[in-house]
């Protein structure tokens, strides 16, 4: 019998915050991590969507984020998709992300090249994707924090109850060392 294939989708600023926000912690080694969240189905690909943060707005993140951002490039199977900050909003405002992410799930979808998607969020963005992603038959899991700090359960109702939660042990056991 043929396992089913799995595609990790992970909002990368979301995740940071989440993680943040709950254990104090800030990024994972996700290689380790989505092969954990997906047990024993075919891995065929990570889709990470992120900006890099604002040079002038605090260079000690942006540095660990860069360091962040080439860890990624050696991470095999991942693809990165790159938004940016719009500087011209105050606080600025991360763009294209999110968009990068529901595109990619919508159209590996549609060419049929995953059975289940994980993916790793609390945006409620992503109902619209998530929706046509259902539809089609495919399933979406969701991957989050459940805890008073941060929550996703508008996403929950449309992934078919389907979720994860990143627990801090599990968040402590992929803690990314730069």
């Amino acid at each position: 019998m043929q396992k089913e294939r799995a595609a990790v989708f992970i909002d990368g600023n979301n995740l940071y915050s989440g993680l943040r926000d709950c254990y104090g912690l800030e990024r994972l080694e996700l290689e380790g991590f989505c092969k954990h969240i997906i047990q024993d189905r075919d891995l065929v690909g990570i889709y990470y969507a992120d900006a890099p943060f604002v040079q002038g707005f605090g260079s000690n993140n942006y540095g660990t984020q860069q360091k962040y951002f080439a860890y990624l490039k050696n991470v095999k199977g991942l693809i990165f998709l790159k938004g940016y900050y719009n500087t011209r909003t105050r606080p600025p405002t991360e763009k294209l992300a999110d968009v990068f992410l529901a595109t990619y799930l919508v159209d590996l979808c549609h060419r049929d090249q995953f059975d289940i998607a994980y993916l790793v969020s609390g945006d409620s963005d992503y109902i619209p994707a998530i929706d046509v992603v259902v539809r089609e038959g495919k399933k979406v899991m969701n991957v989050y924090f459940d805890n008073a700090k941060r929550k996703s359960y508008n996403l929950r109702t449309h992934c078919q109850n389907l979720f994860k939660n990143i627990t801090g042990t599990i968040a402590n056991q992929y803690k990314w060392l730069p």
